[in-house]
């Protein structure tokens, strides 16, 4: 049985060498590692070169995102026939056991999750999907956990430490480049869980650490509104019925609730800031998907 894993980093080679390194540590060794770089700037290439000279490194082109980037990655190891793909960020820490507890659920899973931990806690991700919201909404606790069951059945996905059957990714296709970022991974485990059984373990694999002040930006603000029409797009080819106008009704709550959280955080307070998520909803409801227009 062959595992590669799949690494997308752009600039953040600090974090990129701390991932590596736990990787590196794994009790079951990998037998491929390939770096996804998402054409960075910051000396990512001359590390990697330096201090990783053995592993396999795409370099492409421009920034295509998370999204375009994992689709490179997974083409690439599935083009060379591994059994599993081992997907993630360059932010995140495997713990050394991750990889080898994971594959003693290779008998009844496709798609495998392990839980995370976010600055020390444990993040709750147990969710359930609202169709017409076109998102995966977080349960208030990890309810199948908290009954006493070591892993459970889900239909979404995060690109955080998901190990994925070759024969899945055949089946499911790749992640759709158009997101970018922010979403490509909760669909593609719904898409997933229609070719295969996709589960979410009580194992905690994953470490992370996120750094004080606000996660939002002007692209989360405008992605968050945009992407989940591509979202719509894709669960109404899977078949589910989404609502339009109940999907519009979602993203104008968005929008409201976006300007409240510019409006009382001083360092969002910026023209930029308060027409993302306007932009996002008309592009969104126009088509126009991939990267936003601003990023070169």
């Amino acid at each position: 049985m062959t595992v590669c894993a799949v690494v997308v980093t752009f600039n953040r080679k600090a974090l990129l060498r701390v991932c590596l390194n736990s990787l590196f540590a794994q009790t079951r060794p990998l037998d491929q590692i390939v770096i996804v770089d998402n054409a960075s700037t910051d000396g990512t290439d001359t590390l990697l070169r330096e201090e990783f000279p053995h592993l396999e490194v795409l370099r492409l082109p421009e920034n295509s995102g998370g999204s375009g980037g994992f689709h490179a990655g997974m083409k690439w190891a599935l083009e060379r026939s591994f059994d599993w793909v081992w997907v993630m960020d360059d932010d995140v820490r495997m713990r050394p056991d991750a990889l080898e507890t994971m594959l003693t659920y290779e008998p009844i899973a496709d798609m495998i999750q392990p839980r995370k931990v976010i600055n020390g806690e444990i993040l709750i991700w147990e969710a359930v999907w609202d169709a017409n919201a076109c998102s995966a909404v977080t349960y208030s606790r990890e309810t199948s956990f908290d009954n006493g069951r070591d892993w459970t059945s889900v239909s979404y996905g995060c690109f955080e430490g998901a190990l994925i059957r070759g024969s899945l990714i055949e089946r499911a296709g790749l992640p759709d480049e158009r997101y970018f970022v922010m979403g490509d991974d909760t669909v593609y485990g719904f898409v997933a869980s229609q070719h295969g059984r996709v589960i979410y373990l009580r194992y905690i694999g994953v470490e992370k650490d996120l750094g004080p002040g606000t996660r939002l930006s002007r692209m989360a603000l405008y992605l968050q509104t945009r992407n989940r029409f591509l979202t719509a797009e894709i669960l109404t080819r899977c078949g589910v019925p989404v609502s339009r106008k109940l999907l519009m009704l979602h993203e104008l709550n968005i929008v409201l609730g976006s300007w409240a959280v510019v409006a009382r955080t001083p360092s969002l307070r910026k023209w930029s800031n308060l027409k993302a998520p306007v932009e996002g909803l008309i592009h969104g409801l126009q088509g126009r998907f991939g990267k936003p227009y601003w990023i070169k």
